[in-house]
This record gives structure tokens, sequence and C-alpha cells, in this order.
């Protein structure tokens, strides 16, 4: 009898030792997927500048390749969870050149380039994605988004290119909308037609509002400024810090074909100006890209300038190393 009770007593504690140690891993596993799951939930963006790809451009690519402007920087933007350009010119055969300095329209063929060199989504919404007309626009978006990538900031009439652009990465939302700036708008918006997103107080801070709740993150594209300036002007600070203001977690910049300083505008980070990327055969003016870590609400970005000088192929700056 007096066995029978050890026995039993022993399997008790036995049995209670197995449950700490079944309790205890089930524990530690459940911590471990938890640490897991939160590093999922981090986005790597890369965004650069202005991507031109007719005229010089276009020569280029017909004489070395369709990737020769951007085979230095392809692995690069590969890399990233999500890569944003601004594709600043029309692509398609349609069309007339609208009355003004420059029209830059590039041949439909070049569209597959955008992908091929990593990009997951451009913008619109500048002065030139509409060169040659409402036609052109509509083409341009089409051709794009048939490889794959993501255009914001143009579409069919003014609610498509007012549309809040999605892209889930590791279980998160990011958001992006995308905003001319410059005004008179040479190609009015319109309900009906193709036509880009134009920029006003009033628009940004109703849109911007109503896409934070829908999103993990917060995007805002705004083309705007001076060409050449070194600084923003007080209509650029406006609108992106009224964008900031209505829930954006960044606000990503370009126009002036030169990078502007950044600011901290409550805690987001505001990019004025990335400058070109792909431009200009010359490398004129200068660019820069941006890292950028995003959790929800949450961007932390730094800054880093390009080379552009080296054969219309964009490049990181060399590291020297010291012996």
């Amino acid at each position: 009898m007096e066995l029978r009770l050890l026995l039993t007593k022993f399997s008790w504690q036995k049995t209670r030792s197995h449950k700490r140690v079944l309790l205890t891993c089930f524990l530690f596993l459940a911590l471990q997927l938890q640490l897991g799951f939160a590093s999922a939930q981090t986005v790597h963006l890369r965004a650069v500048g202005d991507i031109m790809l007719a005229g010089e451009i276009e020569q280029l690519m017909t004489k070395e390749g369709q990737l020769y402007p951007f085979a230095r920087m392809q692995p690069v933007l590969k890399s990233a969870d999500i890569a944003f350009g601004n594709l600043e010119c029309c692509i398609s055969t349609q069309g007339n050149p609208i009355p003004k300095q420059f029209n830059f329209r590039a041949d439909p063929l070049n569209a597959t380039v955008l992908k091929q060199a990593g990009f997951t989504i451009v913008s619109c919404a500048n002065n030139h994605a509409w060169d040659y007309g409402r036609d052109a626009l509509l083409d341009t978006v089409q051709d794009v988004e048939r490889t794959g990538v993501v255009v914001v900031g143009a579409g069919a009439n003014r609610r498509v290119a007012h549309h809040l652009r999605i892209i889930t990465r590791n279980s998160l939302k990011i958001g992006f909308l995308a905003y001319l700036g410059l005004v008179p708008a040479l190609v009015a918006e319109s309900e009906t037609e193709p036509c880009l997103s134009m920029a006003s107080v009033e628009t940004i801070r109703r849109e911007v509002a109503s896409a934070h709740d829908q999103v993990d993150v917060l995007i805002v594209s705004l083309h705007a400024g001076l060409e050449g300036a070194l600084a923003a002007t007080p209509r650029q600070r406006l609108y992106a810090q009224t964008a900031i203001d209505a829930g954006a977690d960044m606000v990503i910049g370009h126009h002036p074909h030169v990078v502007q300083p950044m600011e901290m505008y409550h805690g987001k980070p505001i990019f004025y100006s990335l400058g070109n990327f792909v431009f200009s055969v010359s490398g004129r003016g200068s660019g820069a890209m941006i890292d950028a870590v995003l959790k929800r609400h949450s961007v932390h970005a730094t800054i880093t300038r390009l080379v552009l000088t080296d054969s219309a192929q964009p490049h990181l700056p060399e590291i020297k190393h010291s012996r």
C-alpha cells in the first residue's frame, strides 16, 4: 500500500514536471513567434527622384541596352521591399505636344525597364506625364501598370488619379498618394477624362486624413517647387506640412532637379526634393536616394547623395577604405 502511494506520488510529480517543461517550451515558442512577427512588420523602402526615358536617355538605351542607365542601381533597388521613383515623361505614340518649353515622350517598348530596374511604384503626378495630352497620359499609366509597376497620381479620371494606392509587404499596408503642386495646371482635372492629381491645401488635408486610417504607413509624393532652387518654396512647405498635419508619415518631393534639404516636422520626415535619378546623359543637376525603415505609422529614414555624372548611370558613391 505504501509502495503504491509512493509510486503514485512519483508519477504525479513527474507529470507536473513534464507540464512545467511543456509550458516553458510553449511560452518560449510564443515569444519567438511574437518577436518574429514584430520583426516581420517592418518594410524597407528606397526612393529616388526624376526618371526620364525619352530624348538622349532613350537613344542611349537603344545603343547600350535598355537597362543600361539603371544597371548600377538595379541591385540596390531590387534589394528593397518597395522601390519608388517619379516617372517624368509620357510613354506613348499618341498625341501632340502641348505648348511648353520641353516635351518628353518615350517609346512604349521602354515601359518594361522600370520593372526590370526594380521599381515597385512610380508617381506620374508631374508636369511631363501630360506632355502629349490626355490620351498619351492614359497610355503611360496603362503601359507601366501592364508591366506590374504601380502608378499613383494619374489615371482615367480625377477619381482614379487621386486614388490611394496600397502595397502590402510583411503584413504592413503601405499607402501612397501623389500630387502635382504647380499652378496653374496646363491640363485641367476632369471627372470623365484622363488627368493628373493636382494639389491644393484642402484636397491634401481631406484625402490624407481619409487615407490615414486605411493603412499602416502613409507616404505622400509631392511634385512642386522651383527648378534649380536649393531650398523649398513657401508653397512646397505648405503642401508638405499640410500632409503631415493631416496624417502622412513621410513626404517625398521632386521637380527642382536638385537635392533640397530635408526637414523633420512633428517628428515626420519631409524630403523636399530628391533631384534627378535617370534624367540626362550629362548628369545635370543632383540626386539622392532615401533609405527608410517603415513600421506602423513610424518612419526612420536616411538620405544618400548619388553620383550622376558617370555616363547617365546613377550610382552610390564609392566607399574609400583607409589603409
